[in-house]
């Protein structure tokens, strides 16, 4: 998922969170692969700031 913002991480892990928690981690680590360590952070302070 080449060129995906963390924006779309965020709504993908919302959609599977409750549903799939493989696929919620995969989806996570996917993210912290293929983010700037910048856009990963932003991600990661949306997650939180949703619980």
């Amino acid at each position: 998922m080449k060129n995906t913002n963390y924006t779309h991480y965020y709504q993908m892990i919302q959609k599977v969170k409750s549903t799939n928690p493989d696929l919620y981690v995969a989806t996570y680590n996917e993210a912290k692969r293929n983010l700037v360590p910048e856009q990963f952070l932003l991600l990661q302070q949306k997650i939180t700031t949703a619980i």
